[in-house]
């Protein structure tokens, strides 16, 4: 997708709500911005490295203009190009990375490699290199857009948006021992078509994911792959009214349910949350965005305590450049938490990561000082006294623990329906 510059000089977000005594209103601030030198037009989250060290990707910049691999250190909020994207290595990657061990790290390439179909990479950050691993073919996969999810034994799962034998995408293997893509199975329509979000193991060999498109109304799916037999079978379709055309990976909420969005459908085709109950196999809308509390949601959700979550919309909010969400799944509500203004950033397609007491990190698509993309830091005005890291995020998806009752009570606040 292509974004329209905009900028404005407005340097804080506005939450929503006032917040109660003793608690901080929920702020983005600006960390640092790209230049197009260090990348250009963020797509994907950052993954935590340790002592304040994060890794990331841009889509487009660098040294050839494909895209970059930058660090990004938040003791001094600084990000340092480690490596840009030349073609045969890849280009213009989309997905977060994903930790190997031993400072090795895999990712995905939309394009580039041997025939401009994307590839699968590693990034040493001793030696701060990117090197193509093996190239997508279109026969097995083509443009992948999602991060990889480990399988064990040097194996990982991935998909990809076209390729396969329907070229409407494809469910691969990447075995990091060979270096060498395989296909698993390829997407029809009828069981979905062009997933654009990373798979889900649900344990004993399933996997679970979501295809932008196909399904009964081409509106996309959920579907559940096998990686015993290679079977991928349709779950439930997207209609509109349970929301449409999910970009996002699905994160598990217990029980057999896991929760989702959707950048269109819902009351408003503006977007929605949904849920997915593997027991019956069914999607339910839980709620839906409307604009003021955002608008067309790209990233899946990041789990907080007791039921919250928190995430992150392309456009809407205050200034419609975007915005952070809470969803508070105990009442199926969306609550606006902040707004990015563009000099904080402007237009996050990625999802929020968690570094503990409250604080998140994400990156934008653009905005920030050169309007080229930002880093920025979401802080949810919860203080926890024994903070928890977040993890080294395998697919995206954060976690932040323990502040389950003062941010309850806040969102509470901010929305009638919970009080």
């Amino acid at each position: 997708m292509r974004f329209t510059a905009l900028v404005t000089s407005v340097s804080l977000v506005t939450a929503c709500f006032t917040p109660l005594a003793g608690l901080a209103a929920p702020t983005i601030t600006l960390q640092a911005s790209f230049d197009g030198v260090n990348g250009q037009a963020l797509g994907a989250p950052l993954i935590a490295a340790g002592n304040g060290l994060h890794y990331g990707t841009a889509v487009v910049g660098g040294a050839n203009s494909l895209g970059t691999l930058f660090a990004f250190d938040s003791t001094s909020s600084s990000i340092t190009l480690q490596d840009s994207f030349a073609g045969p290595n890849g280009a213009n990657p989309k997905a977060a990375l994903i930790a190997a061990g031993n400072g090795l790290y895999y990712g995905t390439a939309v394009s580039g490699g041997a025939s401009n179909k994307g590839g699968i990479f590693a990034f040493d950050s001793a030696t701060g290199s990117v090197i193509l691993k093996d190239s997508f073919t279109g026969a097995n996969g083509s443009n992948s857009r999602a991060a990889l999810i480990p399988a064990g034994n040097g194996l990982y799962y991935g998909t990809t948006e076209f390729g396969g034998a329907s070229n409407q995408g494809a469910i691969f293997a990447f075995d990091s021992t060979t270096g060498s893509i395989t296909l698993k199975n390829s997407f029809n329509g009828a069981n979905g078509a062009n997933p654009y979000a990373a798979l889900i193991a649900a344990g004993n060999g399933l996997y679970y994911g979501t295809t932008f498109s196909g399904g009964a109304s081409n509106k996309g799916s959920v579907f559940a792959f096998d990686s015993t037999t290679g079977a991928i079978t349709l779950k439930d379709s997207f209609s509109g009214t349970n929301g449409a055309y999910p970009r996002a990976a699905l994160i598990p909420a217990g029980n057999g349910l896991y929760y989702g969005t959707t950048e269109f459908g819902g009351a408003s085709n503006q977007g929605a949350i949904f849920a997915f109950d593997t027991a019956s196999g069914t999607i339910f809308l839980k709620d839906s965005f409307s604009g003021l509390n955002g608008f067309q949601p790209w990233a899946e959700l990041s789990a907080a305590d007791n039921g919250i979550y928190f995430g992150t919309t392309l456009k809407g909010g205050a200034r419609d450049k975007g915005a952070i969400f809470a969803f508070d799944s105990a009442v199926a509500a969306i609550i606006l938490q902040a707004s990015f203004d563009g000099s904080n950033g402007q237009n996050p397609t990625a999802a929020l990561t968690a570094v503990g007491n409250g604080i998140f990190y994400g990156t934008t698509a653009i905005g920030g000082a050169n309007n080229r993309g930002a880093i920025y830091a979401f802080d949810s005005g919860v203080r926890n006294p024994n903070p928890v890291p977040g993890p080294l995020p395998l697919v995206g998806i954060a976690a932040a623990l323990g502040w389950s009752r003062p941010l309850r009570r806040r969102v509470a606040q901010a929305n009638p329906r919970m009080a």
